[in-house]
């Protein structure tokens, strides 16, 4: 019988690296001990008593093998589909083995992500929002995870036993502005399985529960007195979660076994040979398909305002908007925005329909929005608004732009984003010069690029990718962008754009950034190159050179600390007519010191100006590439 139950709490960091005990349930990772009843407020396990309520079953592909001893193992597989779109629910496929019944393999993810105060208000009936003071809710809501991936694999030993061979678990969470993604990756092997072999019976002596002082210390000259007469020592481990005693057996040589083979490489080392992860993969691709979808069924909207969707820059002044998305199921969530800037008093939304497995999305919409010509930070995002609104340094160049566009993304492909648009671009003016720093406005005006006003229909791709973990070890983030478009403008455009780094000896890191760009056809204002400011030569205005080509460099040396890392930085920029890029006469420079916090998330800087502004900016901004 197929009675593997579920759990509903899932708990990564505790239990887990026990791969197998009788009892321990098979399908949620981290999971502890099976239960056979549904829990509205836990995860539902898709084979627990009634849970046909929540799922519907369909059976899938089948495979049989023979084993070397002349036997014959058939595999079938079931795939699940929710009856509705929740976050409790999976999406995905099943394998058994036909003739025990016993979980081989399994494929899913959830259904929905995860709102985390939305499901602590579910499960406790009590808004968490409460104990949250009103000044803290911005600084890390929303606060959302989703679960994209789950792999659990069985092998066969003996001919006899299924036993956890590898398990994955990937997805990602947000915090408020910032974006965090997540891998649990875990393999077992085991020399040996003895099945049918009698377990040693084991004598636990009275004294060795005892409690007072006395045993406790005769305990501990036991375990000291065990590595004289032998090579290892033995403890017992009271399992709380129920699942038992458990001994532990330690070398007493710990510096061979903190150099033992057999011991995992380094969180930052590639997993590609360990984890199977091209096979993993391909198994992912075949049963998490955008097809694979829980049923149609409308869920009520929900309606979202405040910090993340609230902005400042020269246009709008202060800008805010509400958000409404209602889940449709079968993958489906219908999306609207509207905004409106107090400066401008120009209405702003979007319509969209989106389509997601998890993995990739597919999104439908029309728009008329505030649009920034920048290739690199996000003037219209918290950091930049931050800075427009304390200091009056608003680096974004501006224009408006309605139409309507069809786009996805994909998290593992080479192309991860693409948009075909087709929309009308007009002029935005400036409506605000406010900034606590300068109540009255600056000593002089801000301006916006005057923006060629036109029609367009085109088509942008994009790759973004990061290789390596170890922020002491190699790294490398590389941005690649083609556009191309037609219609009162011709052209096309093209950049490419990668940092990379690596320790410097026991001390210090350094890292080296180098872009590049070029175009054809005649750009736009709005769509040429914009070089100086923060993002690209630290030191220099914002916009300090244009043109329809660019070239940049930027070299920073800092301190080996993660938490704080203090920097050395010196930028390069150029941007120009295409015709002179060989030729570019003296670049923009700049050079400074600055200060990292928590790998980039935070950085400060002081930049002094070489060429041509020789000014001193302060700059603090989040998201850093070092």
């Amino acid at each position: 019988a197929m009675d593997g139950m579920g759990d509903g709490e899932i708990d990564l960091g505790t239990k887990s690296d026990i791969p197998y005990v009788p009892g321990r349930e098979s399908l949620w990772i981290g999971g502890g001990l099976a239960k056979a009843d549904v829990s509205e407020n836990e995860m539902i396990h898709p084979l627990a008593s009634g849970a046909e309520a929540y799922y519907t079953y369909s059976s899938g592909d089948s495979v049989s093998f023979q084993l070397p001893g002349g036997g014959r193992i058939e595999l079938r597989e079931l795939k699940i589909r929710p009856r509705q779109q929740k976050w409790n629910v999976a999406v995905g496929s099943l394998w058994f083995d036909t003739s025990s019944g016993q979980l081989v393999r399994a494929v899913y993810r959830m259904a929905q992500e995860m709102d985390m105060l939305e499901v602590a208000k579910e499960v406790d009936g009590e808004d968490p929002k409460d104990e949250i003071p009103r000044w803290v809710r911005p600084m890390i809501l929303p606060l959302k995870a989703k679960v994209s991936a789950v792999t659990v694999e069985y092998g066969l030993h003996e001919a006899r036993f299924w036993l956890p061979r590898s398990q994955t678990v990937e997805g990602d969470a947000n915090v408020s502005f910032m974006r965090v993604t997540f891998k649990l990756e875990q393999r077992y092997s085991y020399p040996s399985v003895n099945g049918t072999d009698p377990f040693p019976e084991l004598t636990v002596a009275v004294g060795d529960t005892a409690t007072d002082s006395v045993s406790r210390a005769a305990r501990r000259e036991r375990r000291k007195s065990e590595c004289k007469t032998g090579s290892e020592r033995m403890r017992t481990v009271n399992d709380w979660g129920g699942e038992g005693l458990r001994i532990v057996r330690t070398p007493c040589d710990t510096v061979a076994l903190a150099k033992s083979p057999e011991l995992p490489k380094s969180i930052y080392e590639e997993g590609e040979t360990l984890f199977g992860t091209a096979e993993r993969d391909a198994l992912v691709d075949m049963a998490l398909t955008l097809g694979a979808q829980p049923e149609f069924g409308p869920q009520p909207p929900t309606v979202s305002y405040g910090l993340s969707l609230t902005r400042f820059n020269r246009i709008e002044g202060l800008s805010t908007g509400i958000a409404v998305d209602q889940v449709l199921g079968a993958g489906y969530t219908a999306k609207a925005l509207f905004r409106i800037g107090y400066a401008d008093l120009a209405p702003n939304g979007e319509l969209a329909l989106e389509r997601t497995d998890g993995r990739r999305t597919l999104s439908l919409g029309a728009y008329r929005r505030l649009s920034a010509s920048n290739d690199w930070g996000d003037p219209l995002g918290f950091s930049s608004s931050v800075s427009a609104l304390l200091f009056g340094r608003d680096e974004g160049f501006y224009y408006r732009s309605w139409g309507g566009e069809l786009k996805g993304n994909d998290h593992d492909g080479i192309i991860r984003s693409w948009r075909l648009f087709g929309e009308q671009h007009t002029d935005a003016h400036v409506k605000s010069e406010f900034s606590v720093a300068h109540p009255s406005g600056p000593k002089n005006p801000l301006t916006n690029i005057d923006a060629v006003n036109g029609t367009i229909v085109g088509l942008a791709v994009g790759h973004h990718s990061s290789f390596g973990l170890n922020p002491h070890g190699f790294r490398a983030l590389t941005d690649v962008k083609v556009e191309g478009a037609a219609g009162s403008f011709d052209y096309a455009r093209g950049s490419f754009q990668t940092t990379l780094s690596r320790g410097l000896g026991r001390a210090l890191d350094g890292a080296l950034t180098l872009g590049a760009g070029a175009s054809g056809g005649v750009l736009p204002i709005q769509k040429q190159y914009f070089i100086g400011g923060v993002q690209t030569v630290r030191g220099q205005r914002a916009g300090a050179a244009i043109g329809d080509a660019f070239w940049l460099t930027s070299a920073e040396v800092g301190t080996s600390g993660v938490g704080i890392r203090k920097i050395l930085f010196a930028d390069l920029g150029w941007a120009g007519s295409r015709e002179s890029f060989s030729k570019p006469g003296r670049p923009l420079s700049g050079a400074g010191v600055g200060a990292s916090f928590m790998d980039g998330l935070v950085r400060f800087d002081v930049a002094k100006g070489i060429y041509p502004e020789k000014n001193v900016r302060v700059n603090l901004y989040v998201e850093a590439r070092f």
